[in-house]
């Protein structure tokens, strides 16, 4: 029964906190903050040495937000799956410095990605899933209470 338990709690975190994620997305976006950000970055973007035409193709903004929430759902799933604060905080960090590097690598190809709000998204859920406490493992009623109980 306590690996059903594990499993329900697991996914409920999950949820929890994609869904939290996801809201600041959504949030950002109405009001008005992604795309000025978007805007201003492609404007930053139109200088040496990437020389971006203000022309650029773009991702749509339905399909930056399924992206965005795939990124969200896979990476909280995998920070839930590991252990280790520090093991937790390095992946979360690996992951938003790739995440970064998307823009100005496609940039130089000619294509525009804001990963401004992504990084937000999965940023923030993220952290939630870093700093959420764990649950204490499951004592048996056959094991002896430890010396600290």
């Amino acid at each position: 029964m306590p690996a059903k338990t594990h499993q329900d709690i697991l996914l409920m975190r999950w949820a929890l906190f994609s869904v939290a994620g996801l809201i600041l997305l959504v949030a950002l976006y109405y009001l008005g903050l992604t795309p000025v950000w978007g805007r201003e970055l492609k404007e930053a973007m139109a200088s040496a040495p990437f020389l971006l035409p203000p022309d650029a193709p773009a991702l749509s903004p339905g399909t930056g937000f399924l992206l965005c929430m795939a990124l969200t759902l896979a990476l909280v799933y995998d920070l839930l799956l590991i252990r280790g604060t520090l093991r937790k905080t390095a992946v979360l960090a690996a992951f938003l410095l790739l995440l970064a590097s998307f823009t100005p690598v496609l940039g130089l190809w000619g294509l525009f990605f804001n990963a401004v709000p992504c990084l937000l998204s999965a940023g923030s859920a993220g952290a939630l899933a870093i700093l959420w406490p764990q649950t204490p493992p499951v004592r048996r009623h056959s094991e002896p209470p430890s010396a600290h109980e």
